[in-house]
């Protein structure tokens, strides 16, 4: 298993493991908290996607899930332009502060996500996730 990758990562399809295509922001991984947002790509399925992962062990019983994901598709155009557009030379970088990520950073927070269930069948499904895309501003991505 890479450094970039981590169980969660995994198709909501068909389960494989995905290209890591942008990192975009990362915390941790710690002990007790870990979250991040990436751009993944599964070739078998033809399909990208925008994930944000966050384990927070922190929380009061009750308050809210320790683990959260949200997820929104990107189609395959879009992450063939977007290989091309990522104004950073360190794309897969989680922790790059260039104005490229920051600005990938503060974009993605709005894209409308799907939160996926904790458990269940629906944990690992693609139903309902919206699709989202982005456009170049002043030379950097943006996700809309």
């Amino acid at each position: 298993m890479s450094k970039w990758h981590t169980p969660s990562d995994n198709c909501l399809i068909c389960h494989g493991e995905q290209e890591l295509v942008i990192g975009i922001r990362e915390r941790g991984p710690w002990e007790r908290q870990h979250n991040y947002s990436r751009v993944l790509f599964c070739a078998a399925c033809d399909v990208g996607e925008l994930r944000s992962f966050d384990y927070d062990d922190f929380v009061v019983f009750g308050e809210e899930d320790d683990v959260m994901v949200w997820s929104a598709i990107l189609v395959t155009a879009d992450v063939d332009r977007l290989r091309s557009a990522f104004a950073c030379p360190t794309p897969l970088d989680h922790g790059c502060t260039c104005a490229q990520h920051v600005r990938a950073d503060d974009t993605s927070v709005r894209v409308p996500k799907k939160r996926l269930p904790e458990y269940g069948p629906d944990r690992h499904s693609p139903a309902g996730r919206t699709t989202m895309s982005f456009r170049v501003i002043d030379g950097l991505v943006e996700f809309c």
